[in-house]
């Protein structure tokens, strides 16, 4: 995601004044043992089919709107999730169980507002990634 987008992420954000932010954190190879990236876990959590409370993932998550951010390293993996209130309001228990149920009893879930969480997403912003190619990769692309 470029600089820009980030930015009109978060001065959208800034605008809404009623986000909560659900902070998962989750050690790296615990992770990966079930999901392969970020996206994947998002999905199965919004959109997944595994029930709790007789009620599927897909059912209880149905119509929040938000973003999510994370960071990786080799320890962990951090991801916050912030969403709109004011479309859909969630039971905590209920979002703490249901992200265990896909993660795992060890894992770390908190769930706060956005002011409580904001200079976390900025560090979050601060790290910048570059993938540059080089040599024969560069000239020839990523053709196979």
């Amino acid at each position: 995601m470029n600089l820009q987008k980030e930015e009109r992420i978060l001065k959208r954000l800034d605008k809404i004044s009623n986000l909560e932010v659900i902070y998962i954190v989750c050690k790296s190879p615990i992770f990966y043992k079930r999901f392969s990236e970020v996206s994947k876990f998002f999905r199965s959590v919004k959109n997944g089919l595994y029930s709790t409370g007789g009620q599927t993932n897909r059912q209880f998550f149905k119509e929040i709107s938000g973003v999510y951010f994370s960071l990786e390293n080799q320890n962990n993996i951090e991801i916050l999730i912030v969403y709109d209130v004011s479309i859909k309001s969630l039971n905590h228990l209920q979002i703490t169980t249901r992200i265990k149920k896909l993660l795992g009893l060890s894992i770390s879930v908190e769930i706060g507002d956005y002011i409580q969480y904001s200079s976390k997403i900025q560090d979050f912003l601060k790290i910048r990634r570059r993938l540059q190619p080089f040599g024969e990769i560069y000239f020839k692309g990523t053709e196979t």
